[in-house]
């Protein structure tokens, strides 16, 4: 017999239900066009804001096992929607400016395409509970049975660290060195000129990051993470006087999923992540984008005035969210773009990543894609960051300015609307693919690890970025040399105890 509980009622069918009828009264009222935009882009935007309470409610209700999709619903609703509220409620008579939209018409479909996504993201997700409700079972009952079975395991931790340790070097040097170009040329120069730097210790620095997620993909513990936690701390705050705050925002957050999915594994009551724990975060998180602002104050010269922490961590919303500007010119622009090969631009990743590595090179003899924002780039490119920027404001994309991107306006430019759904749901069902990631055997623990870094960051990103970060040559080969060198080196300490006579015991 079925039982309905007065939560699921409030969450599943009111909430959602409510909003999903904002959208359709929404859509019923922009049908007559005009000035009834305006009112349209209103009901929209509050369909919007009840969705996410309906998000909410589901995830409030077991946060550690959804912990990725809220995530996600953050990283959608501060990149893409972030400047949008601020707007509504600071700006709300001037908001068409603020958002930089040509009109009310492309104002509404904006917001509604981005309700549509975020609403199949969350259909997806839990649709795809039926795929991996019995890995989700499998890893509640017996943890990460699959890694601490593996008598690898021990090898791989330690080689993993090694290479962490030295290949670090080469990625304090690559960041270093793009520190001091940013300081003497300008944070936006950096996007029109590169900063040399040797290949061999670019090379050499690829390997940083899959040795750190292969490092927590072996389940050290907490004492043997002290040293690579501090190595990768201080990468990330060495990153941050790069300029772009993306990396330690995204890396951030993965490892917040990790440790919550690892804290899941332990018995409740000897469990590290209580209430008390999450409330201090919360607190350190707010201080972290109230120091990220200031970051942006000082690369952009203006860090000389005095902020109130409140109307900082506003400007930081409202920073972050001008990934909308992405969408509401694909609409206002859309009749520039070049339709007929919309595809070219979802497909921009992949074609970056069969030219730009030497295998690709050597059997297509194609020429590697160096990404500056030149006149001739942007004209010869299927870069949509770099084709919708230089459409916008030419003088702006040379000087080093730029929009970005998103999965939304690339999915949308190439599929119409069905491509958004479509890429929306791959998003949720990787999402729900996240929840039970440690379940998995270490080399896709890693490379999931990975992924949840792409994955947070689509709002801003290529929409198939995340598969040339995931499945990367470098990544891919390493995660083969240390299996082989590890399976090399156990075979060897297992021969060499075999050979070893027992010691004698004098009777």
């Amino acid at each position: 017999m079925v039982q309905f509980r007065q939560k699921d009622l409030l969450r599943d069918t009111l909430l959602l239900g409510v909003s999903l009828a904002a959208l359709v009264i929404a859509a019923f009222i922009a049908f007559f066009g005009g000035s009834w935009y305006s009112l349209a882009a209103n009901v929209t935007l509050a369909g919007i804001v009840v969705l996410n309470l309906a998000l909410l409610a589901y995830e409030l209700a077991d946060l550690r096992r959804r912990l990725s999709l809220l995530l996600f619903q953050g990283s959608f609703n501060l990149l893409l929607l972030g400047r949008v509220y601020v707007a509504w409620v600071r700006d709300y008579d001037i908001r068409l400016g603020r958002l930089e939209a040509n009109g009310y018409d492309s104002l509404y479909w904006s917001l509604q395409l981005l309700a549509i996504s975020l609403c199949s993201v969350y259909l997806a997700y839990r649709a795809a509970g039926a795929l991996f409700r019995r890995q989700e079972v499998s890893v509640a009952v017996e943890g990460a049975k699959r890694v601490w079975d593996n008598p690898l395991i021990p090898i791989i931790r330690q080689l993993s660290r090694w290479v962490l340790y030295v290949s670090s070097l080469a990625s304090f040097f690559s960041l270093a060195n793009t520190a001091l170009f940013v300081l003497r040329n300008g944070y936006l120069t950096s996007f029109t000129e590169t900063a040399g730097v040797p290949s061999i210790v670019s090379r050499f620095a690829l390997f940083f990051t899959p040795a750190f997620a292969v490092f927590l993909a072996t389940m050290p513990s907490a004492r043997q993470m002290r040293l690579p936690m501090c190595v990768y701390g201080v990468y990330l705050l060495a990153s941050v006087f790069t300029g772009r705050r993306n990396m330690i925002v995204t890396s951030l957050m993965m490892l917040a999923l990790y440790f919550v999915l690892r804290d899941n594994l332990l018995p409740k009551e000897k469990r590290v992540l209580t209430g008390r724990v999450v409330l201090l975060v919360c607190v350190l998180g707010l201080g972290g984008m109230y120091l990220l602002q200031m970051v942006a104050y000082l690369r952009s010269g203006s860090l000389g005035s005095w902020y109130s922490f409140f109307s900082t961590l506003v400007s930081f919303i409202d920073s972050q969210g001008a990934s909308f500007r992405v969408i509401v010119k694909t609409f206002d622009y859309m009749d520039a773009l070049n339709l007929s090969e919309g595809y070219r631009y979802f497909l921009f990743p992949l074609e970056l990543f069969v030219t730009n590595n030497s295998i690709g090179q050597t059997v297509f003899h194609t020429e590697p894609i160096i990404s500056l924002q030149t006149a001739e780039f942007a004209e010869n490119t299927f870069s949509y960051s770099h084709v919708l920027t230089y459409l916008v404001d030419p003088t702006k994309y040379l000087r080093g300015e730029g929009f970005g991107t998103s999965y939304v306006a690339e999915a949308y430019v190439a599929f119409g609307t069905v491509g958004v759904i479509a890429m929306s749901a791959v998003i949720g069902a990787a999402f729900r693919w996240f929840s039970s990631m440690l379940g998995r055997s270490w080399p896709a623990i890693a490379l999931g690890l990975i992924a949840v870094k792409s994955f947070v960051y689509l709002p801003r990103n290529y929409a198939l970025g995340w598969i040339t970060d995931v499945f990367n040559i470098t990544y891919l080969a390493f995660l083969l040399g240390l299996y082989l060198a590890a399976q090399l080196l156990y075979t060897l300490g297992t021969h060499l105890r075999r050979r070893t006579a027992p010691p004698e015991v004098n009777t």
